[in-house]
C-alpha cells in the first residue's frame, strides 16, 4: 500500500477557531485544513506553507510543528504533518476544488465530525486527547 506524505497548517483566528476549507468535487465533500502533498526534496513545513499559500492566498508563518497522524483512504496510507501557523491578512479561496472557507471552534468541529476529512478528524481527536500544544 503506497504511503503519501502530506502537510498542512492549523491556523487559528483571534477567537481560537480553526480555519477549514470545504472541498466540493466529484465524490468528495468535506471540511479540511489548508495543506497537501509534500513534493520531492521539500521539508514538511515547506509543503505546509506552499500548499496554504496556494489554497488560501496568504503565506502562513509557521510557529511550531504540532505532530502527525496517519490515516487510510482510497487504498493508500497518508501521513499528515500539522503545523501551527499564523496569517497576517484575511484568507480567501484560491482553488476551484473548494467552495467555502470558514473558522470553526473545536466544539463546532466535534458536532460536525462526520463532515470533516479523515485528517481533520485526526486533528480533532488529538486535540480532544490533549495531544496538541495549542
Amino acid at each position: 500500500m503506497p504511503k503519501i506524505m502530506l502537510a498542512g497548517c492549523v491556523i487559528l483566528n483571534e477567537e481560537g477557531k480553526v480555519l477549514l476549507l470545504h472541498r466540493k468535487e466529484a465524490g468528495k465533500s468535506q471540511w479540511e485544513l489548508p495543506g497537501g502533498k509534500i513534493e520531492e526534496g521539500e521539508e514538511p513545513w515547506q509543503a505546509a506553507v506552499r500548499e496554504s499559500l496556494e489554497e488560501v492566498g496568504v503565506e502562513p508563518a509557521i510557529a511550531m510543528e504540532l505532530g502527525f497522524r496517519e490515516f487510510r483512504e482510497s487504498a493508500a496510507i497518508y501521513k499528515y504533518y500539522w503545523f501551527s501557523a499564523t496569517i497576517d491578512k484575511p484568507p480567501s479561496i484560491k482553488e476551484s476544488k473548494f467552495d467555502k472557507l470558514a473558522y470553526f471552534s473545536w466544539h463546532d468541529m466535534t458536532i460536525m465530525r462526520e463532515e470533516l476529512s479523515p485528517n481533520a478528524r485526526n486533528l480533532l481527536q488529538a486535540y480532544e486527547d490533549n495531544k496538541l500544544p495549542l
